[in-house]
């Protein structure tokens, strides 16, 4: 059993075992040895993904040139990414008899000259917009690619290609920030100059219950501090590092011995 940043036992296990087949010639005979072995850089990946460290703190804390680090947290996320990302087709098979929610949240990262379209003006902050899937447990499903934060919510879901998912399996629930969308149920909209009936109060009440859920699997994709903290590297290496943080949480949720209820949709159905 290894321990990993971020991950329990189990899951460490399970993504060790995913290295070991990826990387059957990690450990060869010939040539300039590593400068560090395969636990050894799933660990460095997973310290950046976790604390969001930068390259001179992984440096000094696993005795290598900052280069090197640098080098063995590409490939690793590189392979994490590609191993443990969703794409919109999977998405599609894991959202067959579930209900779907989703949720949008906004990535922060440096307001650079060449882009003017990271400013999010409802999180007064740059940032890119990324949206995603969770099911009724708070479970997270898929997390798209990394859109420009001034974009809306609705807007980004459309662009994600997950719109033809929605309509295929009858549906997704979403919060006010996706009205307008067929695709999607929301909660009713107070209009102006008029209020909610108390049925209409009611149903908003139950439909928050149920996406609340939502609000957990964005909480626990937070946890790995590279979605939360200000994002310091090239943004064409987003992508990556959100697929693979997210897909490393997913691994995390699968191992778990956590018991799923209903009991929360039982009380909104009685």
């Amino acid at each position: 059993m290894y321990r990993l940043p971020g991950l329990s036992l189990k899951a460490a296990d399970v993504v060790v075992a995913m290295a070991e087949r990826h990387f059957p010639d990690w450990h060869r005979a010939q040539g300039r040895p590593r400068d560090l072995d395969l636990v050894g850089a799933l660990r460095l990946a997973l310290c950046r993904l976790r604390r969001n460290a930068t390259y001179q703190e992984l440096a000094e804390d696993f005795g290598i040139g900052i280069s090197t680090a640098w080098t063995y947290h590409q490939i690793m996320v590189a392979f994490l990414a590609d191993t443990l990302g969703t794409t919109t087709e999977a998405l599609s098979q894991q959202v067959k008899g579930l209900v779907c929610l989703i949720d949008g949240t906004l990535v922060p990262t440096f307001a650079w000259r060449h882009r003017t379209d990271l400013l999010s003006g409802k999180h007064r902050r740059h940032g890119v917009n990324v949206q995603l899937a969770v099911d009724l447990h708070g479970r997270i499903l898929a997390a798209s690619h990394a859109f420009p934060g001034s974009w809306h919510d609705v807007h980004c879901f459309r662009e994600a290609g997950w719109t033809r998912v929605a309509r295929r399996f009858g549906g997704c629930m979403t919060d006010l920030g996706y009205e307008g969308e067929p695709a999607v149920h929301t909660p009713r909209k107070k209009k102006p100059g008029t209020s909610l009936t108390g049925w209409q109060k009611q149903l908003n009440a139950e439909f928050a219950s149920v996406r609340v859920a939502a609000e957990w699997g964005v909480a626990h994709a937070k946890n790995w501090r590279i979605l939360t903290s200000r994002y310091r590297s090239d943004l064409g290496r987003i992508d990556a590092d959100i697929q693979a943080a997210v897909g490393l949480q997913k691994i995390n949720e699968q191992q778990s011995e956590r018991i799923l209820s209903f009991e929360r949709i039982k009380r909104v159905s009685e």
